[in-house]
């Protein structure tokens, strides 16, 4: 994933280096904690988002691709999941680095870009696009991936009004986003089996990502969602716009083993598929093989798995700029130790944690000026800590832990 990254990374994020060398924008804001988590892109993405502005058109529209060197056709110039990063990229360089200035500057050119979307919107639902770019599954509705851009920037921009200090117009965001959510629910919500839009994984993954379900049926969905995965042997069979979402979901229901379990395929369509054959490079289709391209990083979305769970680094839901880490790694499968980092604005903040029979240990290095918010698996509801962890609470399965700076080791029985 970071060759294809790295041979992407010229002037502008390029889809491959060989049939065309186009800066399509949606793997901006679809990949970018794995883009985060391995490289400082705060420079690169901010002249990105200048040239998204540079590129806007009088009535709002973001084309794709950005530059715009060639003007395409249709869906290929407006999908709100490629536009949509005009808006998604800056909330992100402010949420991972505290970028207020980026915000505050593209804000009028953001709402022009939402309005332009607005004006593609019938009952809440945006039925444009090019879909779940390039799903296998032929039953995918396209307005599901339209609705799920329009509603992501909307969504966004509800909380970027609030960080500015516009709050009607984040009231006015925010009606939209819950609007749409509701919208995609009333159509495509099937109550009698607790599908959504047929029971493609695609689909259900963006549902349940923007909650695009009746009241009370979330864990019906996500019980259908998860079996349709297990069902497929562990293998993936959705596009690029809902992998994000999928990886998502499962960690935020605990389903981490899930996603351990699709790390690890290696017979087609996955990852492990392409290291096994050989590839040096992530490719563009899930099985890596001819007639697409062979170097592309659009579904790379897992390797920030790897850093926020594997090794446990993330930062808490309100935190900004990685001022409050969240060292929470996920223990799964066979795995038995795993170590990470991460240079957050702060510095560099670390984990290394192994597990031998049914003990468990977990180092941290959290770096000066910032806090931690710590999570200790256990399996008798006690853990070891050192002096000055202020534990937060307990349950049967983890111990939570509050610390500052520093170096903290601790330990618990599985």
């Amino acid at each position: 994933m970071r060759r294809a990254v790295e041979g992407n990374m010229m002037s502008v994020l390029t889809d491959c280096p060989s049939r065309e060398k186009l800066g399509w924008l949606e793997q901006d804001q679809l990949v970018f904690p794995a883009l985060a988590a391995n490289y400082d892109m705060q420079a690169h993405l901010r002249k990105i988002v200048r040239d998204m502005a540079d590129a806007q058109t009088a009535e709002g529209l973001i084309p794709s691709t950005v530059p715009e060197y060639t003007s395409l056709p249709g869906a290929y110039r407006n999908d709100s999941n490629w536009g949509g990063a005009f808006v998604l990229v800056p909330w992100q360089l402010y949420t991972t680095y505290g970028d207020t200035d980026t915000l505050r500057t593209y804000y009028p050119r953001m709402r022009q870009y939402a309005a332009f979307l607005r004006t593609q919107v019938a009952d809440g639902i945006l039925d444009y696009g090019l879909g779940d770019w390039f799903t296998p599954d032929r039953t995918f509705p396209r307005a599901v991936s339209g609705t799920y851009g329009y509603w992501r920037v909307v969504d966004a921009l509800a909380r970027i009004s609030t960080v500015l200090g516009d709050n009607a117009a984040a009231a006015d965001y925010r009606t939209q986003a819950d609007a749409a959510a509701r919208a995609l629910a009333a159509r495509y919500y099937d109550a009698a089996t607790g599908t959504f839009a047929g029971g493609g994984q695609g689909a259900e993954a963006l549902a349940l990502d923007m909650g695009a379900y009746p009241e009370g049926q979330k864990d019906r969905l996500l019980a259908h969602f998860t079996a349709a995965v297990e069902t497929a042997g562990f293998h993936l069979l959705l596009g690029e716009i809902s992998l994000p979402a999928a990886f998502r979901v499962l960690s935020e229901a605990g389903r981490d083993d899930v996603v351990q379990r699709i790390a690890t395929r290696t017979t087609s369509p996955s990852y492990g598929y392409q290291v096994a054959a050989g590839n040096t490079t992530l490719g563009e289709s899930w099985d890596g093989g001819p007639g697409q391209s062979q170097n592309h990083f659009m579904l790379g979305a897992i390797d920030s798995w790897f850093t926020s769970r594997i090794a446990g680094i993330a930062q808490t839901p309100g935190s900004v700029g990685y001022a409050e880490l969240l060292i929470d790694p996920a223990v799964e499968g066979d795995l038995t130790s795993a170590s990470g980092s991460y240079r957050t604005p702060y510095g560099l903040a670390r984990t290394d944690w192994a597990r031998t029979d049914d003990r468990f240990r977990l180092t941290v290095e959290v770096p000066a000026g910032s806090t931690a918010e710590i999570h200790i698996p256990t399996g008798d509801g006690h853990a070891t800590a050192p002096e000055g962890a202020r534990p937060v609470r307990a349950t049967a399965t983890e111990v939570v832990y509050a610390v500052g700076s520093g170096h903290w080791r601790f330990g618990s029985t599985l």
